[in-house]
């Protein structure tokens, strides 16, 4: 069992406790405990009698939306965050996949209205709805209880440090569980959270006074080529392989950076470690477990593990208490540090070859100037698919290839080398393989490129 467990929900805990203490920062604007509290309770909803308890929230990472999350909480509502950059089709087709029928749009300029009383908090109640990547077709509704999150947010912060006066960037969206994640780390410590604009630029001016960070490595970048923020202590960092450069830099400014592994389904991260040139994600947390199979697959279970898939207004459970992964792993060493060998579903045949493309984006990361590498498969006439690589970072792709065939067997190396589209893929969260295929495929670069066919790597 965990050391703690509230009786009633964290925001009125920490209220009663320290009122006036500060909850968190609306960019620049101290919010207590007890304003917080004031502003859940008498946020208005659209509605507050229904027979389906759910409500699916736009979700904008300000003040307005995160009120509104905890407001349906407090109500007993279950609530899916949604992406506001989806299309209104992709929107229905969610929607009517789920079974929710109520979506909403907070405002800033949100309205308050006095409601009945709530109804008792419930650890094992189901609470929230989030979307997988649906990187294989339609994303799944991932169904979680509040004792799926504490438990995720405990296990993490017995290892990595993080105290009731430090303050930590609502940097990732509500409607990933990364960004959910974050909530639920400052409600168990009852720590600061700020809320602020974190897009490319802005990322900078939200970070003064903040303590911790969740950020890609691309952000991580820009901040260090500019002046380190002063108060910033801890980084989390995903999406994708690390450059070992970028930790080392960050750490000789005093950040300490952490990275791991996690997923939808166990309510954000299962292992974590300080970052380092070892080739491992760290061992699992508390309150997780986890197994590999004959076939190396990853299995996991616990506490964090969801409570199932919503289809149609019906919760389908686990039928099982493991949850296969379909990501390959290995144990490094004696103290069960795991290492990810890749998604099984990413693995493609080059010339009847078999291709894991994480296997050489591990090996081919170390190129100085990399940030993130990403290897795709791309159609060819004659291999049937052969390795693309998109390269985050500056970096001269000539003598990148030149470097990559002393490195790696011919069917592994890169035939071709392209720069990352920022612009297209501004975010902060990892980057979508499909999406970032799909770019490759309908910008048609490989395609325009000369003596395409000859596949000289193989030569």
């Amino acid at each position: 069992m965990r050391a703690l467990v509230f009786k009633e929900w964290p925001w009125l805990h920490w209220n009663a406790l320290r009122p006036d203490a500060v909850a968190l920062f609306n960019e620049e604007r101290p919010i207590t405990w007890h304003q917080l509290c004031e502003d859940i309770a008498s946020f208005a909803l659209p509605r507050e009698d229904s027979a389906a308890p759910y409500l699916a929230i736009l979700s904008h990472n300000n003040y307005a939306s995160l009120l509104c999350m905890l407001s349906a909480w407090q109500r007993g509502l279950c609530t899916l965050m949604l992406n506001p950059f989806f299309s209104i089709q992709e929107r229905k087709d969610i929607l009517a996949n789920a079974g929710i029928h109520t979506l909403i749009e907070p405002s800033f300029s949100f309205q308050k209205a006095k409601t009945k009383q709530s109804p008792p908090f419930d650890l094992m109640a189901h609470l929230t709805l989030t979307l997988t990547s649906g990187s294989t077709g339609t994303p799944k509704v991932v169904v979680h209880t509040a004792n799926n999150h504490l438990a995720s947010a405990q296990g993490l912060l017995s290892l990595l440090p993080f105290e009731k006066t430090q303050i930590w960037l609502l940097s990732l969206p509500l409607f990933h569980v990364s960004g959910l994640a974050i909530v639920w780390r400052w409600l168990l410590k009852g720590a600061i959270l700020k809320i602020a604009p974190t897009q490319g630029n802005a990322l900078q001016e939200a970070l003064k006074g903040v303590t911790h960070a969740s950020l890609v490595p691309t952000q991580l970048q820009r901040l260090l080529q500019k002046r380190k923020p002063p108060a910033l202590q801890c980084v989390l960092l995903g999406g994708g392989v690390l450059s070992q450069a970028l930790v080392d830099a960050a750490e000789r400014l005093g950040i300490q950076c952490w990275c791991g592994y996690g997923m939808t389904e166990m309510a954000s991260t299962i292992t974590v470690k300080r970052a380092n040139e070892k080739a491992s994600v760290g061992a699992p947390l508390p309150f997780r477990q986890l197994t590999l199979s004959p076939f190396g697959e990853i299995a996991v279970k616990g506490e964090t593990l969801f409570v199932g898939y919503l289809k149609a207004g019906e919760i389908e459970p686990l039928s099982s208490d493991w949850f296969y992964t379909k990501d390959k792993g290995a144990w490094l060493n004696k103290n069960r540090d795991l290492k990810i060998l890749g998604r099984m579903d990413n693995m493609f045949i080059c010339g009847g070859e078999k291709i894991q493309p994480e296997t050489i984006e591990q090996k081919l990361s170390v190129y100085p100037g990399v940030l993130q590498l990403f290897i795709l498969p791309f159609p060819d006439e004659i291999w049937g698919e052969v390795p693309v690589a998109v390269i985050q970072g500056k970096v001269d792709i000539a003598a990148f290839l030149i470097w990559a065939k002393e490195k790696l067997p011919a069917y592994q190396c890169p035939k071709w080398a392209v720069l990352f589209p920022e612009q297209d893929f501004e975010t902060g969260i990892k980057i979508s393989r499909k999406d970032l295929l799909g770019w490759l495929r309908r910008e048609q670069i490989l395609s325009s490129l000369p003596e395409k066919k000859k596949n000289p790597a193989f030569v």
